[in-house]
Parts: C-alpha cells; sequence; structure tokens
C-alpha cells in the first residue's frame, strides 16, 4: 500500500493529475460539467476543433441509445465497416512498419511468424505507424454519428483524439508465460485521461481462438477500493474481479471482420492469448 501511495504522490508532484485523478467517475463526473460548460460559451466549438464530417457512414445508427447502453453497462454494439473499408484497413497495416514497445527498431507483420520476429525473438504485438493516415481511418474519426456518441456519453465535445491500429501475434509460450511477458492480457482499465471513451473497429475476423477482446460489464461505475489506487495489468487481479462483479458480468466480444463498438475503457478489460494467427484492431479513442 505505500509502494502505492508513493506512485501516487510522485504523479502528483510530477503534474501527472489526469492519471492520478482520471481513475476516480466522480471526479470525471465533475470534469465533464465543467468541459461542457465552457463549450457552451462557443456554439461552433465541435466544428471548429473537430470538423466532423457531413454524412456519417452509420446511417441507422441513435448515438443516444449507444451513449444510454455506454451508462448502462460501459459498452454498446451494432455498428460495422463494409468490406472495402476493412480490407483498405487492413492493407495499410500490412503495407506500414510497425513498432513494439520497449523493444528498438521497425517490422512489418508478415515478419512475424508464429510469434517471432524474423525467427528469432517473440512479439507480441506490432503498433501500425501514423494509422492516421490511412483515409479510411482518418474519416472514421470525425464521423459525426461517432462522435455525437462521444458528445452524449462524455457531456462534451473531445480535444483530443488519438489512433492504435494494432496488431497481435500467437506465440509459442504457455498462457501463463505470456501472461506474465505481456502486460494486457491481464486484467486492468484505462486512465487516459480526465474523461474518455473509445471505439473499436475488428479488422480480421475474431472468435474464440483469435483474441477476442474480454471486459467486465458495469465496472465503470464501481470498483473494488483497492483498485482505484492501482490501473496497471496484474497477473493476480483477476480472480478478484470475478469474485467482486460474479462470473456473469465477463463478456467475451466476438465478431467479424468490420464489426464495431464503443466502450467505456476504464471498465476491467483484457486481451485474450492468441491460440493461433493474428488479429488487427482499430481503436479511436476521444479525451
Amino acid at each position: 500500500m505505500n509502494s502505492t501511495l508513493n506512485r501516487i504522490t510522485n504523479r502528483l508532484r510530477s503534474r501527472d493529475l489526469h492519471h492520478t485523478l482520471g481513475r476516480f467517475k466522480q471526479f470525471r463526473d465533475a470534469y465533464s460539467l465543467y468541459q461542457n460548460g465552457r463549450q457552451q460559451l462557443r456554439s461552433n466549438y465541435h466544428r471548429a476543433q473537430l470538423h466532423p464530417l457531413e454524412i456519417s457512414a452509420f446511417s441507422e445508427m441513435s448515438p443516444q441509445e449507444h451513449a444510454d447502453n455506454l451508462r448502462a453497462t460501459g459498452v454498446s454494439f451494432g455498428f460495422s465497416l463494409p468490406p472495402a473499408e476493412v480490407e483498405q484497413i487492413y492493407r495499410f497495416a500490412c503495407e506500414t512498419p510497425c513498432t513494439e514497445p520497449a523493444f528498438a527498431g521497425k517490422f512489418y507483420a508478415d515478419q512475424v511468424s508464429s510469434g517471432r520476429l524474423n525467427g528469432e525473438r517473440h512479439v507480441f504485438r506490432g503498433l501500425v505507424n501514423n494509422p492516421e493516415n490511412c483515409p479510411v481511418v482518418a474519416s472514421l474519426a470525425q464521423d459525426p454519428k461517432l462522435l455525437q456518441i462521444v458528445r452524449s456519453y462524455l457531456k462534451y465535445w473531445p480535444s483530443q483524439l488519438t489512433y492504435h491500429l494494432s496488431w497481435s501475434f500467437a506465440v509459442d509460450l504457455s498462457e501463463a508465460e505470456q501472461m506474465k511477458r505481456y502486460p494486457p492480457l491481464n486484467y486492468h482499465y484505462d486512465v487516459a485521461g480526465y474523461n474518455f471513451m473509445t471505439t473499436y473497429f475488428y479488422i480480421t475476423d475474431i472468435d474464440t481462438d483469435n483474441g477476442p477482446h474480454v471486459m467486465i460489464e458495469k465496472s465503470h461505475n464501481h470498483k473494488p477500493l483497492h483498485t482505484l489506487l492501482q490501473s496497471g495489468a496484474n497477473p493476480h487481479l483477476a480472480q478478484q474481479v470475478l469474485d467482486y462483479y460474479g462470473p456473469d458480468c465477463e463478456l467475451a466480444i466476438k465478431g467479424k471482420a468490420g464489426f464495431g463498438f464503443v466502450q467505456d475503457p476504464s471498465c476491467f478489460h483484457r486481451l485474450s492469448p492468441l491460440k493461433h494467427g493474428r488479429r488487427l484492431l482499430l481503436q479511436i479513442r476521444y479525451a
């Protein structure tokens, strides 16, 4: 406990306030009110700062319904990308170099086979460089209905958009060893700003064996006290999380290429270990 308090104190001293305060729902709600009040003074804020497109790619989408689902469970489904756009994103990811955090150098996804880069070191993920340079990704980030979901949920227009186009690879290690070496396989929650939410699109088919996104529904609203003091992935946290929320709250999200959903990533979530192949996931985060 002392080490955790020391980390929080150090963050406050270094002015890393968003990572300290953004984990508390009460603070996030207060921040929403503050930002909404500021933006009310500028009626054209979202057009001046975000440049939304005139026509949405999701004509049947109800932004308010998705925002309501997010508040209730932390996730909402019901929209997808057409195959042609999925193919464009996939091709961009194949043709663009990647990096893996904590390792030097760039590589292409096709250089990874059986979870090893050029037959040598294990590679768990590849972050595609500059995904916003893909025209489809750039358009999705400015889709008016997706932005309306963000506005309805956060109660203000986002001021920061970040993009992540990420490969995950099956590796020839035991599941226990993978969880030890690759933290996203363990339950954790994100603190990505003073307030935030994320849109996800599966760019490859995702089923039980190739890395479904797993989350604990409703965990964005209530967390055990000790987890509010630390958000990092922890291999010992899974059973505590399931004991607290109950196994019925665990949801593995599967879908075909193009499947999309929105989530409050302050929910507990994790990546399932891939048993074979590779997966490609697009995330657009709003903060």
